[in-house]
């Protein structure tokens, strides 16, 4: 995956792109992309070397940029979330209508579960 590809698939996440979309910008379903975000989650919690004794047959890896595509979607999430934050900031100073702003923000935090 190009650093082009990266920064695109950066600014769906920012945009709020669903993990479905996600999967689909990267040609692979969103099952796929579940289960590498599973796998690279699971192995940050375990120190080097806890899975040396498996059989490969029984861990799925994940490709090697499997951990790139999910930093470039992470980073996005948060970049759009924090524009967001900063947002309702803004419109809180200026007393307008917040309901579309937290609905927003809302939609992204339960798009990362």
């Amino acid at each position: 995956m190009t650093d082009k590809d990266l920064q695109s698939l950066r600014q769906a996440a920012k945009a709020g792109a669903t993990w479905k979309d996600l999967a689909a910008i990267i040609g692979v379903t969103d099952r796929t992309l579940r289960r590498w975000r599973e796998e690279i989650e699971e192995e940050e919690e375990h120190p080097d070397g806890y899975f040396d004794g498996v059989e490969p047959e029984d861990r799925r890896p994940a490709p090697d940029d499997a951990a790139q595509i999910l930093a470039a979607v992470h980073a996005g999430r948060a970049e759009g979330r924090q524009e967001l934050i900063d947002l309702i900031r803004q419109q809180a100073v200026e007393k307008k209508d917040l309901r579309t702003l937290l609905a927003l923000l809302k939609r992204m935090d339960n798009m990362d579960k």
